[in-house]
């Protein structure tokens, strides 16, 4: 066993050393496709064996430092996750993620006989050991399993086993994570009939929204969602990203050139963007109480040379976990304001208040109803985000003497009114209809396009 071990290792070396010759070299830069694939394909054979023999290995030494032997000890580690970091250079969750799953398919002794039971899925342990497939595979594969293996019988666990083994191969392209997952999740479903109130209960148990602590200018949110809420948000963010199934851009009439003005931003911050489109939309909603879901109040916690000059930062008290005032620049301040009530506080330096004034520029319902029949959607062209989801805002800021009335508010979709200042749109009213005039890289002619049904040329009489 030790010849072979030395054989293998000078192997390993040999084989380190090509690829690092590749590497160095930039061999993979000109190698034509079929070269590259298959070099590819080589090397995630390679990858997989090589995590089997981790996942394996790190079972081996923590059995082994649990003994008399204490292998950790010996290998003056204080524990055997410190041994495979010093032998691997992996952090420390990888090497719970191979405890994890080296605990899922090793053998089990029983403690009457101290007989060796098989491994808990014996196929895929093969199909591991053989290096048909790799730890994602093995985690993409088991987990659904594990969740149900206690409501089960193990004969048909077992034969599920089977299938998705069956699934793999240690030739050519290696099924990919995605298949296995969906494959396993199917099977775990049929199998499990009786289990759906035993996964729901516990579901409703673990459901959880949770805000961090605001970190460069960025409050994280993390939680898990019962999947019918997931699903209802899902759908929403959908709608808002594509609400008419066309593809995204800014335009100013239909158009056959699928490539014109692209929306820049990322799947995740349109989702963002989304979301903050959803909440805009929910005070607005009728039965939402009275209290909770009124417009929001910002208050302004300043000097009134700050308010006056439009610069610098305000507060949203309780905008994170901390549930203190978190300072945003005064530009989100101008953004939310036009949405509800603001509050300008001023203080002196002994923390007395000064002065107290409150700002209402909400637009009426009434008001609302009619913008909308005029404008029916967000103004800025390409954009389809309908009325509904929609805020109200001042074609001529109400701090700069803009009135809330009709002729002064236009309907925008959340993402463009929180950023407008720094887009380059503008908007303008002519005869009382919003008239919107795009940035230069969009239409360097500056001109102002008129919205809405105005924007759509009418057919000729007669023609």
């Amino acid at each position: 066993m030790n010849n072979t071990m030395e054989r293998t290792r000078e192997t390993m070396a040999h084989a380190v050393a090509d690829l690092r010759s590749i590497l160095v070299s930039g061999t993979l830069d000109t190698a034509d496709r079929d070269d590259v694939l298959g070099f590819m394909i080589g090397v995630g054979d390679l990858y997989r064996q090589v995590e089997a023999t981790l996942v394996i290995g790190t079972g081996v030494i923590e059995k082994r430092s649990a003994t008399a032997e204490r292998f950790d000890v010996s290998s003056d580690c204080r524990s055997a996750n410190e041994v495979l970091q010093r032998t691997t250079g992996v952090a420390p969750t990888t090497v719970k993620r191979w405890s994890r799953l080296a605990a899922t398919i090793k053998p089990e002794r029983t403690l009457s006989s101290g007989e060796v039971r098989p491994a808990e899925f014996p196929a895929l342990r093969d199909a591991l050991t053989t290096g048909a497939l790799g730890a994602d595979g093995l985690e993409a594969a088991t987990r659904p399993l594990r969740e149900i293996k206690d409501r089960v019988d193990p004969a048909d666990l077992a034969e599920v086993d089977e299938i998705l083994a069956a699934m793999t191969t240690t030739t050519g392209a290696p099924v990919m994570c995605d298949t296995l997952r969906d494959s396993s999740l199917r099977l775990a479903t049929d199998l499990d009939i009786t289990g759906a109130e035993a996964e729901e209960e516990k579901a409703f148990r673990g459901r959880a929204l949770r805000l961090g602590v605001k970190r460069n200018g960025l409050v994280p949110i993390t939680g898990q969602l019962i999947p019918d809420v997931a699903g209802a948000l899902c759908v929403l963010l959908d709608l808002i990203n594509n609400p008419h199934g066309q593809p995204a851009g800014v335009k100013f009439q239909p158009s056959e050139d699928t490539d014109e003005n692209p929306d820049v931003r990322t799947m995740v911050q349109r989702n963002h963007d989304a979301l903050g489109t959803i909440l805009a939309a929910v005070p607005n909603a009728p039965d939402m109480p009275t209290n909770g879901g009124g417009a929001p109040v910002l208050v302004i916690h300043a000097t009134e040379d700050t308010v006056r000059a439009g610069e610098g930062w305000a507060t949203i008290p309780g905008a994170d976990a901390t549930g203190t005032d978190v300072p945003v620049p005064f530009a989100a301040a101008k953004h939310v304001g036009c949405c509800g009530t603001v509050q300008h506080l001023t203080t002196a330096a002994t923390g007395r208040i000064v002065k107290l004034t409150i700002d209402k520029r909400f637009f009426s319902p009434d008001q609302r109803r009619a913008i909308t029949v005029r404008d029916r959607s967000c103004v800025i062209p390409g954009c389809h985000t309908p009325a509904r989801w929609c805020e109200i805002h001042h074609v001529k800021e109400w701090s700069n003497g803009g009135q809330t009335d009709v002729d002064n508010g236009v309907l925008i979709c959340w993402h463009h009114h929180r950023f407008i200042d720094r887009m380059g749109w503008d908007i303008r009213m002519a005869d009382g209809v919003p008239e919107v005039r795009p940035p230069d890289w969009i239409d360097p002619t500056q001109s102002w396009k008129p919205t809405g049904s105005r924007a759509v040329p009418r057919p000729k009489r007669g023609a």
